[in-house]
């Protein structure tokens, strides 16, 4: 079989910028809920859900291609690991041993007490639970300290579906076998929406229908990978393409069948064009998962000691960005950047630096 043209890595390229702006837009979205408010949706689609669902197209994007630049499954996950639970870790024992005292309002040592506190924690081991004894009880949005954890298990997920995928289907073409995973989830997903959209199934404690709204993003980003597919982005046409769509006034399914097909088309012609000019924004420090990670808990405090104010969604958003953007750098700063340089000793260590690696060439 011929083999198919896979694009090198390269720092020429705008992903962190977009993966800062989606985190906000995480932020935001959220932000209305948080004060009891209505968000306008763009084409049937929350703010926040599009902001992750852009998380997931670029990590599908940069998952495979590192895949494929080293395909050892033991230094794939060492990798992968440090990238996630390290942060994760971080905001769960932030939020138990600090947010909690803080805000529950129970007696402190009934808090400590409590048997849900080792139920939370177990979020780091991505058994997600949203709800600590006490905290936030009387929040406008009660109980939940941390929304946004929910996707975290559908991102690791997919992290093993890269080499399940590449391993199931390793005598078919890559390019095609993608495209194929990436429709046929989200033709599952839509008729998930149309005919059972009550549906719940969980399993280790995650709703697994959820995850069918994010699973075919990451498979469209793993398609930008081959050179014949990232030939056709145009950032002009792109743009047109997405202000079109954003006018639109259309429902929910529809809206989610324009949006699979323009979002990432408009999000990978603004990462690749020609002379990204915020290629070095973030660049040495990524605090974009850190603002996905802290953005709801430290949203949920403010509105706890704010709301009585009466500020607007605009100012509330102000203060949330940079009251997010300060626990996001301590968490760049203190936890992620160090155990992801622990990631890359470990990596260099006899055992696993003699662990056979495939260069990047191509996919036969």
């Amino acid at each position: 079989m011929q083999s198919e043209k896979i694009v090198g890595n390269t720092r020429e390229n705008n992903f962190n910028i977009i993966r800062f702006v989606a985190a906000v837009m995480v932020v935001y979205g959220h932000m209305y809920h948080l004060i009891g408010s209505y968000p306008k949706p763009i084409l049937g689609t929350a703010v926040s859900s599009i902001g992750v669902k852009i998380f997931f197209l670029i990590s599908g994007y940069l998952i495979l291609q590192s895949y494929l630049r080293d395909s050892n499954l033991v230094r794939y996950g060492i990798k992968r690991f440090f990238r996630i639970i390290p942060g994760l870790a971080g905001v769960v024992l932030f939020s138990i041993f600090v947010v909690g005292p803080l805000f529950t309002s129970l007696p402190l040592r009934d808090y400590f007490m409590d048997p849900s506190l080792r139920t939370y924690a177990r979020n780091i081991l991505l058994f997600i639970n949203y709800n600590l004894p006490g905290v936030f009880a009387e929040n406008i949005y009660p109980n939940a300290v941390n929304g946004s954890l929910w996707s975290l298990p559908v991102e690791v997920f997919m992290y093993l579906m890269v080499p399940i995928v590449f391993f199931v289907f390793s005598k078919f073409n890559k390019k095609k076998t993608i495209i194929f995973c990436a429709i046929f989830c989200e033709i599952v997903n839509i008729v998930r929406q149309i005919f059972y959209p009550e549906l719940r199934v969980v399993i280790y404690g995650s709703n697994v229908i959820d995850a069918l709204a994010l699973i075919p993003y990451f498979f469209v980003g793993m398609m930008f990978n081959f050179a014949e597919i990232k030939k056709y982005l145009n950032l002009q046409l792109a743009t047109g393409i997405m202000i079109i769509g954003m006018m639109l006034d259309v429902n929910a399914i529809k809206g989610e069948l324009i949006l699979f097909f323009i979002l990432p088309y408009f999000i990978f012609s603004f990462a690749f064009v020609e002379n990204p000019v915020f290629k070095k924004c973030f660049a040495k420090n990524d605090y974009s998962y850190g603002m996905y990670l802290y953005g709801f808990v430290v949203q949920q405090m403010l509105v706890n000691k704010l709301a009585y104010l009466g500020f607007s969604l605009n100012v509330f958003m102000v203060i949330s960005t940079i009251a997010t953007l300060v626990f996001a750098m301590l968490s760049w700063h203190l936890i992620e950047k160090p155990c992801q340089k622990l990631g890359k000793r470990l990596l260099k260590t006899s055992y696993v630096s003699k662990l056979k690696c495939r260069e990047i060439s191509g996919v036969n």
